[in-house]
């Protein structure tokens, strides 16, 4: 209904911005612009001041998920095909789906929030910047066909430097 008066609003603003007024010629003008109309004058009109916090937008008196800084940060996660969730977690070698339990909630409509606590250390030695693929299915999560996620564990600030010496790309053709 808001959304409505204030598209109204902007095109009845608009035309009045628009219409023209009768003004005084001014004198001739020599050239090219005697053959022009004359510009109209723009009526003066007090706009009400309107602050955007004032307003109320559908949607808005939610607040979004926050990420939850006690959890283990992720190097990445993405959804892929709309319903597989892939998280890279980080690892030294040794990290698999079975040392993290997942708790799903469901946050709003078609939104869940997922997070991931690991249960099991990593104690293995090895460098692995990319961290482990973990997959998840959207049905193992109960995140229903056309749903969407957001994982709630705190990504990882690490710096990446892509022309590092020495980097080799991991796919290759």
């Amino acid at each position: 209904m808001r959304l409505r008066f204030l598209a109204v609003f902007g095109a009845a603003m608009s035309c009045i911005a628009c219409s023209t007024t009768p003004a005084p010629e001014p004198d001739a003008r020599p050239g090219l612009l005697a053959s022009l109309p004359s510009m109209p004058s723009l009526p003066t009109i007090h706009m009400p001041d309107v602050n955007l916090a004032n307003l109320h937008l559908p949607g808005t008196n939610r607040q979004a998920p926050q990420v939850d800084p006690d959890l283990e940060p992720v190097v990445y996660w993405r959804v892929i095909d709309d319903d597989i969730l892939v998280v890279h977690a980080d690892t030294h070698g040794c990290t698999v789906r079975s040392d993290f339990t997942v708790d799903v909630e469901q946050y709003h409509r078609d939104i869940y929030t997922v997070r991931l606590v690991r249960t099991q250390p990593d104690r293995c030695g090895q460098t692995l910047p990319w961290g482990a693929q973990l997959g998840f299915g959207f049905e193992e999560l109960g995140v229903p066909i056309g749903g969407r996620v957001i994982v709630l564990n705190p990504i990882d600030q690490r710096a990446w430097d892509w022309n590092e010496p020495g980097r080799q790309d991991l796919a290759q053709r």
